[in-house]
């Protein structure tokens, strides 16, 4: 039910803070299928359930969605063996597309539109400044949680076909115009503070 992704979607928003540098995401995996353990699981199963999933795996944590819900359509299935494939395909795929789709393409669109605006602000934090950032921060909370719940809701129906979705030629022409409005705002952000560096010598000479 759409509660059920919802409350599955909101657990992978605390993925982070069982993060360590022996399983990475691994413990927080579990955290996060915690109400899955307790619904399919047989008492006597449930340790060994924990045990297999806090083994070492990695993960973008805006993309947990998928690997959360690729690994409950897998534990259903009752396959082992394609279960452990999956999560080595998962752990090598999700961290590195979401590292350039996220950390490298929208984070760096939001913080590149709030630079331009704050420089051509006259490097004031004015009310319009304070509009785009909340309205940036708005934005991108709707955007994460949408493409956690998507991820959770697509991964238990399709398995690891979802994920195809970023190899797909739509995905690709969306990483293309991303790339070419960060390297834009990239230009305008040196533009303005070239213009802004030289309007400051005019003025002190």
């Amino acid at each position: 039910s759409r509660k059920t992704i919802a409350l599955f979607t909101i657990r992978t928003f605390f993925i982070r803070l069982f993060y360590n540098y022996n399983n990475l995401f691994g413990e927080g995996l579990c955290y996060c299928l915690i109400p899955f353990i307790k619904n399919s699981c047989d008492p006597e199963n449930r340790d060994n359930f924990i045990r297999k999933h806090l083994k070492f795996f990695n993960t973008n944590e805006y993309l947990s969605g998928f690997a959360l819900g690729i690994v409950m359509n897998l534990e259903l299935k009752k396959d082992d063996e394609f279960l452990d494939k999956a999560k080595t395909i998962l752990s090598s795929n999700l961290g590195a597309i979401g590292d350039k789709l996220i950390n490298q393409l929208i984070l760096p669109i939001l913080i590149l539109v709030a630079l331009n605006k704050f420089v051509s602000s006259d490097f004031r934090l004015d009310n319009c400044a304070v509009i785009v950032i909340l309205c940036e921060l708005f934005v991108f909370n709707i955007f994460n949680f949408s493409i956690r719940y998507y991820g959770i809701k697509s991964g238990f129906e399709k398995g690891i076909d979802s994920i195809k979705i970023f190899k797909s030629s739509s995905y690709k022409k969306i990483l293309l115009y991303m790339t070419l409005l960060r390297n834009f705002l990239i230009i305008i952000l040196i533009t303005n503070l070239f213009i802004y560096s030289n309007i400051l010598l005019f003025f002190s000479n």
